[in-house]
């Protein structure tokens, strides 16, 4: 005659802190006993070190370890050529939107540029030439000032020499 096993699978919570699991009426498994505290300890620990460096963080943000953004400091030819490129991009989504190029640069504010930027160097304006239909051309008064002897976009192709 064989021998027959019965196999009973129980949990019992007593408390939160226990988690045990029996086989007929023996013990064979006894999960968390007294980790609990171990385990709580070891977040508190975490959350007060967390706690302690954004505490150090706030206190280093303070007016006197401020360093203000500096200001990039572009030579004037690479300026006006990027005045040259924006003024041409703003003249290019000018023409997607109206299918024409404005009269004036002015045309431009406040839809396609916040502000019309001037030569750098000459304080001037630029100077705008423009068919209306599908041909434009942005010189600068005295190229001589930035090192060319020409220097213009035109549909939305620089030219300098």
């Amino acid at each position: 005659m064989a021998a027959q096993m019965d196999f009973i699978w129980t949990a019992d919570l007593k408390d939160s802190t226990e988690l045990r699991v029996y086989i007929g009426n023996k013990e064979y498994f006894n999960m968390f006993h007294g980790k609990w505290k171990v385990l709580s300890g070891i977040v508190l620990l975490i959350i007060v070190a967390v706690a302690a460096y954004v505490f150090y963080l706030y206190q280093q943000g303070g007016i006197q370890n401020y360093k203000p953004p500096t200001e990039s400091t572009e030579t004037p030819q690479k300026q006006i050529i990027s005045d040259l490129t924006a003024l041409s991009s703003a003249l290019d989504a000018y023409f997607a939107k109206y299918l024409k190029y404005p009269d004036s640069l002015d045309e431009l504010k406040p839809e396609f540029m916040d502000k019309i930027p001037r030569e750098a160097e000459a304080k001037a304006q630029f100077i705008y030439q423009s068919d209306e239909i599908d041909h434009y051309r942005i010189t600068v008064t005295e190229p001589s000032r930035y090192g060319f002897k020409e220097l213009y976009i035109e549909n939305g192709t620089i030219t300098q020499k």
